[in-house]
């Protein structure tokens, strides 16, 4: 019978999601310097690569890279590289919190997809955790502010257009995440990263260098990857539905980034917004694991 250390878990995760809201700030930073997307693509993808590198080779488990379904992986890649593109372009114009409440809305899309394409049951308590959710992203987003300021509509529809390919990558991985390790799903999607920004980059032009910046963006790239590495410990050492909802707890990590940095606050809409996804999310959580339902183990 498996042991579970809810403490450990709770520690890992809390660090891994307080870390991956401290890379978006890095990379909030550096895109507001006017570093181009391919830059940012594949200085972020190469140093997320060396770290799972190095940490393969310290653990003596550089066999363990080695992929099992490429295709499948390519597709998962693809995805992960469309998901942060779209990410990177809304951060500049957006703040942290308000994006964060959007990607909350992740298991939420990934449990939808479920239901039309893998032919889940859906029922009636999770369409309506569902249904709530997404009432929530409009009420953080405020729609009637939107019509008075035109130029918010891109960076609102790239956040949300990240959140489905993030969710479309969690449907994939469903599939794969029993075939391929944990190192080989963290490092083969960052390769894509690194591709997809090297085409950019082929298209756009380099542009001037900014060392700064690019450093930020590298220090980003392996803070995400070390906060991989430590939710696959989580994982490891609890049930996913009682890890999953640490992840709210980026929320309250963004605010303060965002005070201490660009001297932002969230608005009362945008909070509240984000509590209704929040304790939708959390409440379809609980339902998943009353129902006994089969979560995702990162190997």
């Amino acid at each position: 019978m498996t042991q579970h250390n809810y403490s450990r878990a709770a520690l890992f995760s809390l660090t891994a999601f307080a870390l991956w809201s401290v890379g978006d700030a890095l990379l909030k930073w550096a895109r507001t310097a006017d570093m181009p997307e391919g830059q940012v693509l594949v200085v972020s993808g190469l140093s997320g690569m060396a770290v799972i590198l190095l940490l393969a080779i310290l653990g003596k488990k550089l066999h363990r890279l080695r992929p099992q379904s490429p295709k499948r992986l390519l597709l998962i890649g693809l995805c992960q590289a469309l998901a942060y593109l779209l990410w990177i372009v809304a951060l500049p114009h957006l703040l942290l919190v308000g994006m964060y409440t959007v990607s909350f809305l992740t298991p939420m899309t990934v449990a939808a997809m479920a239901s039309l394409f893998l032919k889940e049951e859906l029922g009636a308590k999770r369409a309506a955790a569902i249904g709530t959710g997404f009432a929530g992203v409009v009420v953080a987003v405020d729609p009637a502010s939107l019509i008075h300021d035109t130029a918010a509509w891109l960076p609102h529809l790239a956040v949300f257009g990240s959140m489905l390919m993030t969710a479309t990558q969690m449907l994939l991985l469903r599939v794969v995440s029993q075939k391929e390790s944990g190192g080989s799903l963290a490092f083969y999607p960052r390769a894509m990263i690194v591709a997809m920004g090297l085409l950019l980059c082929l298209l756009h032009g380099w542009g001037s260098f900014k060392p700064l910046a690019a450093l930020a963006i590298a220090a980003s790239g392996a803070i995400g990857a070390v906060g991989w590495v430590l939710l696959a410990k989580a994982y490891k050492s609890a049930p996913a539905a009682a890890v999953a909802p640490f992840q709210y707890g980026q929320i309250f990590v963004g605010a303060l980034l965002g005070y201490m940095i660009w001297d932002n606050l969230p608005g009362a809409w945008m909070l509240s917004g984000a509590a209704i996804i929040i304790a939708s999310g959390i409440w379809l959580v609980r339902h998943e694991r009353r129902m006994s339902r089969t979560m995702i183990r990162v190997d």
